[in-house]
């Protein structure tokens, strides 16, 4: 796809809960092949993940100023997702986390990410806050490099666990938002960024 035109981002709403899960488990099951386990990534069913984001989504009226959840939309289809929340406790000096930034594969790199960042970078200012955190799996070298592309500070790389699975990821950060705003729109060019 070549036109970040056709796409429009709108807030996120119950009804989008299994168009989302089902951006994410694609999401893992063609971004993650070879760094997460195939039998776990195989065994992903969007149904296992529609709860989930309907209480995420359920509760988001109530946390209206402390999290957000936007979609990006195609004649009526979401082909991706973005989500981020601003933290109880600082973490590493970020107030805000990324929690997920997921576009269907044959939407990626036509923008449309660099908008949700844009995106939301300009409500987390809307709600004072300054700065913002996001964390990837160590070897997912296409968002490390997405980031990196948009003046995502290295925070550091750290072990984790995620269902008995011992992975590694990598923190970038931003201290300024305006930083990211100037990094996106130099990026996009000319493209006109919503």
């Amino acid at each position: 796809m070549s036109s970040i035109k056709e796409v429009s981002l709108r807030r996120a709403t119950v009804a989008d809960a299994e168009a989302i899960a089902a951006v994410r488990v694609e999401g893992w099951q063609t971004t993650y092949r070879g760094m997460i386990p195939d039998q776990y990534l195989d065994e992903m069913l969007v149904d296992d993940h529609v709860l989930y984001w309907k209480r995420i989504l359920q509760a988001l009226p109530a946390a209206a100023d402390k999290a957000c959840v936007y979609v990006a939309e195609s004649e009526g289809h979401v082909i991706g997702f973005v989500s981020a929340t601003l933290l109880a406790e600082p973490k590493h000096g970020y107030h805000a986390e990324l929690g997920a930034l997921y576009i269907r594969p044959q939407w990626q790199r036509a923008g449309i990410g660099r908008r949700m960042m844009h995106k939301v970078a300009r409500t987390l200012q809307s709600w004072n806050c300054a700065d913002l955190v996001v964390w990837v799996l160590s070897d997912n070298r296409l968002a490390r490099n997405f980031y990196e592309e948009l003046h995502g500070e290295f925070v550091l790389e750290q072990e984790f666990s995620w269902d008995d699975m011992d992975l590694k990821e990598v923190g970038y950060g931003w201290k300024d938002l305006n930083v990211l705003l100037a990094s996106v729109n130099a990026v996009a060019g000319s493209a006109a960024v919503h």
